[in-house]
C-alpha cells in the first residue's frame, strides 16, 4: 500500500490538421478552424490494477494560451479508446464512453490539483491513458502543459473460494486462498452456529479442511445448516483485510439417534411356566437407553411387532394367540428425522386342547374282547396334548345307568390303548351313560357315550316295555336299537327327541351322498357342533374363538334337474343365537361357490310390510310404528283405556304440535279420564277429563330421564358431581385404558364401595361416594391410562 506519483505524456488531436506532439494536450477550438482532443499517458498507472484505490490527485499547469470569454474552462476527462500510449491507433473517435467526470482549470498560466476520485475504478481497471474533451463548447479552449496524478492505493485482501459449496460433515474441502501477491499469507477461521474456530494460519495460496462432525451439535433439529469461513490476509504482520465465503455443512447418514434396548418380559402368565405360551400369555416390550446423536433429541418412539402398535416407550400385546417366533421392532426418530430401530424377538410354545383322535366304547369280557352281551367295557382312545412345561395329561371314564342321576368314581384310562373297566358289574340288560374326560393342566374335553344293552332280536318287559335289538328297560316304551328305516307315513302325536347331542361333528360339510338317499350313513345324520376353539373345525363358517350349533342334513328335490339337493344347515347358538348357516351339495355341481349363507338370522331386520318394524334402533322402531299411524286424530275423542302410538303431527290437541311417543289412557275414580303422553326422549306430560271438560297439558318433573352432570377426562384424583346425591342412581362413562371402547357403569347413590370400568383386559379402579347435596369419583388405581368422562343422574327425587 502506499501514494505513487505518475508524470503524463501529453499530446492532442486536432480534426484539421492530426496529431501533434506539442508536448501539450489541448481541447476545444482554437483559430476557428479544427476541434482539438488532448491525450494523457501516464506510463506505469496500469501496475495499480487490482489494487484498492482510496483517493486520486489531478495537478495540472495551464500554457499561456486560451480562447473565450470566461476566465474557467470546463474539462471533460475520458478513458482513452486505446492504452499504453499518447498516439498509438488513436483517431478522433478514440474516447471511450461517457465522460468520466470533470473539473474546472483556469484559463491563463497557472498551476492547480483537482480530486478527481472518479477515476479510481478506471485505474483499478489497469487504465493508463486517459482523454480531455469539451464537446458541449468548441470555443471552451484549454491548454495544459504539465499534468501529474497521485494516487493513494492499497493492497486487497484475498478473496478465498471453495472446491464444493456442500461439504457432508467429516469430508474434507479445499480452500483457495488466490492473493494478488505471492508473498501474502492468511488465517482462515469458520464460524457455524455459536461454535467457531481457526481452521489454519500462515496458507500462501490453498488448504484441504475436514469441518468436525460435532458441528452437528449446532443443528439438532435439521440435517444442513450454513456457516461462514473467513479469509484474513496479512502482508508481514500487516492485516490487510478480511474476506468471506459461505459454506453448507450436512450432518452425514451415519448420524442417527440409539435406538438403546428393547427388552421384553411376560405379562398375564395364567400357564404357571414362565414362558410365552400361546392363548395363556402376553408380552410386554419396554424400550430403553434411546438417545438422540449430535444434540439431537428423541421426537418419537413407535414399538410394533405381531400385530400389535405402541406409540410411546412400551407395548403390552394382546394374548399371545400364535405359535412361533414374534419379532417386535421398536423405532425412534430424532429432531432431525432420523430413524434408529432395534429389535427383539420371543418365542411363543405352541398350546392347543386337548383332542381325540380315535375314541370307542364298547362291551367286552375281562380281557377286553368284544361282546355283545359283556359285563365290562373297554375304552380305546388315542388323545392329544401340548407337552409345554409342567402340563400332563390324564384320561378318566366314569359311568352309571341311564336311570340313575349321578355318575360313579372316575377311573384312570390309559392313552393309546385299551382300558377294561367295569369289574364285572355292567349288567347286560341295563343301558349304561359313560362319560371320557380327557384333560391337561389346562383345559379338559368330556366324551359321552350310551352303553347300550346285549344284542337281542326282541324283549319284552313286565312293565309294558319292549325292545327290538337290545333288552327292554323303559316302561311303556318301544326301545329300538337298530336303525330304523319306516317306508310308509309316520304320524307322532307326542313331541320327538333323538340323540344328536351324543354325536359331534368336525367336519361341518362331511356327508355320505350315495343316488337318492342321504341317509345310508351316519355322517348324514343330526349332530351337534361344540367347541372353544373354531380353528380346529373343518370347513366352518366361524373360524376362530366358541362355536356351538346344531348340524341337519337334508334333502330337497329338484324337479327340472331330477334330483335332490342336499343342504347342511347350522343353526348357531353361540356366538350369536338364532344365526342360521346354510350350504347346498348338488351332485352334478357340487358345493355351491358361495360357501356359507345365513340368510335369516333373528337379529335381521324384517320389513315392515312382513311384520316387522323395517328398523335396527330403538328410535327406528317407534319412528316406523308412528309412521304407520297406529292413532291419528283428535286425543280429546282417545276415551278408550289402553296404550297407543302417537305421531302428534298427525293428532290435534296434543301436548305440542310435533314429536312421537306413547299414551296411555287410564280411569280413576277422581277422574273420568287420564291421559298421560311419554315422548320418546322421556319427557312426560299429563291431563284429566273431569266434570265433563279436558283440563290443560302439565309437564311431569323429568325424573326418570338421565340428565348430565359433569364431564371432563378423570384420570386422577376427585372430581365434585355438583347435586349428585340428590339422584337415585349415578351412570359413570369412559375408557377402561387407552384405545379401548368406551363403558359404563350404574352406580346407586351412596354405595360408597370400589367400582371398576373393564373393558377386555383393561380396567379402571374408582370409587364413588355422596355429602349431600354432592357427590364425589375418586381415582383409586389407573393402570392403563384410562379416563371418566362423563357422569349422568337418573331419577333425581330429592329437591
Amino acid at each position: 500500500m502506499g501514494k505513487n506519483s505518475y508524470k503524463a505524456q501529453l499530446n492532442y488531436y486536432d480534426s484539421k490538421w492530426g496529431w501533434k506532439s506539442e508536448g501539450t494536450a489541448s481541447q476545444g477550438q482554437w483559430d476557428g478552424t479544427g476541434v482539438r482532443t488532448g491525450v494523457l499517458y501516464f506510463p506505469g498507472l496500469a501496475a495499480l490494477k487490482g489494487k484498492i484505490i482510496n483517493g486520486v490527485k489531478l495537478t495540472a499547469t495551464t500554457g499561456q494560451t486560451g480562447y473565450g470569454t470566461t476566465t474557467t474552462k470546463t474539462v471533460y476527462i475520458y478513458n482513452s479508446a486505446a492504452q499504453g500510449g499518447i498516439k498509438t491507433s488513436l483517431n478522433a473517435g478514440h474516447r471511450t464512453g461517457n465522460a468520466l467526470g470533470s473539473c474546472k482549470a483556469p484559463m491563463w498560466d497557472n498551476t492547480k490539483t483537482f480530486d478527481v476520485a472518479f477515476m479510481a475504478a478506471s485505474i483499478a481497471a489497469g487504465y493508463d491513458t486517459y482523454c480531455i474533451y469539451n464537446g458541449s463548447s468548441y470555443t471552451d479552449y484549454l491548454k495544459w502543459t504539465a499534468v501529474t496524478l497521485e494516487v493513494d492505493w492499497q493492497e486487497p485482501a484475498t478473496q478465498p473460494s471453495l472446491s464444493a459449496a456442500t461439504v457432508e460433515m467429516g469430508k474434507s474441502v479445499t480452500i483457495n486462498t488466490p492473493a494478488v501477491n505471492s508473498a501474502y499469507r492468511h488465517t482462515l477461521r469458520y464460524a457455524f452456529g455459536s461454535a467457531a474456530g481457526t481452521i489454519a494460519t500462515g496458507i500462501a495460496s490453498s488448504v484441504s479442511w475436514t469441518p468436525p462432525v460435532s458441528l452437528a451439535n449446532q443443528i439438532p433439529s435439521a440435517t444442513a445448516g450454513s456457516g461462514t469461513i473467513y479469509c484474513d490476509t496479512y502482508s508481514g504482520s500487516t492485516l490487510l483485510g478480511t474476506k468471506s465465503v459461505s459454506i453448507t455443512l450436512t450432518v452425514p447418514g451415519s448420524v442417527v439417534p440409539s435406538a438403546g434396548t428393547l427388552s421384553a418380559a411376560l405379562a398375564d402368565d395364567t400357564s404357571g411356566t414362565g414362558l410365552y405360551v400361546k392363548g395363556m400369555g402376553k408380552a410386554k416390550l419396554t424400550l430403553s437407553g434411546a438417545s438422540g446423536a449430535y444434540g439431537s433429541s428423541i421426537n418419537s418412539y413407535t414399538i410394533t411387532g405381531g400385530g400389535w402398535t405402541a406409540t410411546n416407550g412400551a407395548l403390552t400385546t394382546g394374548t399371545l394367540a400364535s405359535a412361533g417366533n414374534i419379532t417386535f421392532t421398536a423405532t425412534v426418530t430424532d429432531s432431525r428425522g432420523r430413524k434408529a430401530s432395534t429389535t427383539r424377538a420371543i418365542t411363543v410354545i405352541d398350546y392347543t386342547k386337548p383332542g381325540v383322535a380315535v375314541y370307542d366304547v364298547y362291551r367286552c369280557d375281562a380281557d377286553g374282547n368284544r361282546k355283545k352281551a359283556g359285563t365290562y367295557f373297554a375304552v380305546e382312545i388315542n388323545a392329544s396334548y401340548s407337552a409345554i412345561t409342567g402340563n400332563t395329561l390324564s384320561i378318566t371314564a366314569r359311568y352309571k345307568k341311564q336311570s340313575e342321576s349321578s355318575y360313579g368314581t372316575a377311573a384312570n384310562v390309559t392313552n393309546n390303548g385299551k382300558t377294561v373297566i367295569g369289574g364285572g358289574n355292567i349288567g347286560a340288560s341295563t343301558t349304561y351313560d359313560v362319560v371320557v374326560t380327557v384333560a391337561d393342566k389346562y383345559n379338559s374335553l368330556s366324551i359321552p357315550r350310551t352303553l347300550s344293552t346285549k344284542s337281542v332280536l326282541q324283549s319284552f318287559k313286565r312293565s309294558a316295555g319292549a325292545a327290538i335289538g337290545k333288552v327292554a328297560e323303559l316302561a311303556n316304551w318301544l326301545d329300538v336299537a337298530w336303525n330304523t328305516r319306516i317306508r310308509g307315513n309316520l304320524k307322532v302325536d307326542g313331541g320327538m327327541s333323538d340323540g344328536a347331542w351324543n354325536r359331534d361333528a368336525t367336519d361341518l360339510m362331511l356327508i355320505n351322498f350315495s343316488g337318492d338317499d342321504p341317509y345310508n350313513s351316519n355322517t348324514n345324520y343330526d349332530n351337534v357342533v361344540r367347541t372353544e376353539d373354531a380353528s380346529t373345525l373343518i370347513n366352518s363358517p366361524v373360524t376362530s374363538g366358541p362355536f356351538y350349533a346344531y348340524r341337519k342334513v337334508y334333502p330337497v328335490y329338484v324337479p327340472w334337474s331330477h334330483h335332490s339337493k342336499i343342504f347342511v344347515e347350522l343353526r348357531e347358538t353361540f356366538p350369536q343365537k338364532g344365526r342360521i348357516w346354510t350350504q347346498a351339495y348338488d351332485p352334478n355341481n357340487g358345493w355351491g361357490d358361495n360357501g356359507w349363507t345365513h340368510p335369516f338370522t333373528n337379529k335381521d331386520v324384517v320389513p315392515i310390510a312382513n311384520g316387522g318394524t323395517g328398523a335396527t334402533s330403538r328410535g327406528e322402531v317407534l319412528y316406523n310404528f308412528v309412521v304407520g299411524g297406529v292413532y291419528s286424530g283428535n286425543l280429546n275423542d282417545l276415551a278408550t283405556i289402553g296404550s297407543y302410538w302417537i305421531n302428534l303431527s298427525n293428532c290435534q290437541n296434543g301436548p305440542s304440535s310435533s314429536g312421537y311417543g306413547t299414551m296411555e289412557v287410564t280411569r280413576s275414580t277422581t277422574n273420568n279420564y287420564l291421559q298421560r303422553f311419554t315422548f320418546y326422549m322421556g319427557m312426560t306430560y299429563y291431563r284429566t277429563f273431569t266434570n265433563g271438560r279436558w283440563y290443560d297439558w302439565r309437564a311431569l318433573p323429568n325424573a326418570h330421564t338421565a340428565e348430565t352432570l359433569w364431564e371432563g377426562s378423570l384420570k386422577n384424583g376427585t372430581a365434585t358431581i355438583a347435586n349428585g346425591a340428590k339422584y337415585a342412581y349415578l351412570i359413570v362413562g369412559g375408557w377402561a385404558g387407552s384405545n379401548e371402547d368406551a363403558v359404563t357403569q350404574i352406580i346407586p347413590v351412596g354405595w360408597g364401595t370400589h367400582m371398576r370400568l373393564t373393558s377386555a383386559d383393561k380396567w379402571l379402579a374408582y370409587q364413588c361416594d355422596s355429602s349431600e347435596p354432592n357427590a364425589s369419583i375418586r381415582i383409586l388405581s389407573n393402570p392403563y391410562d384410562g379416563a371418566i368422562t362423563w357422569v349422568w343422574g337418573v331419577n333425581r327425587y330429592k329437591e
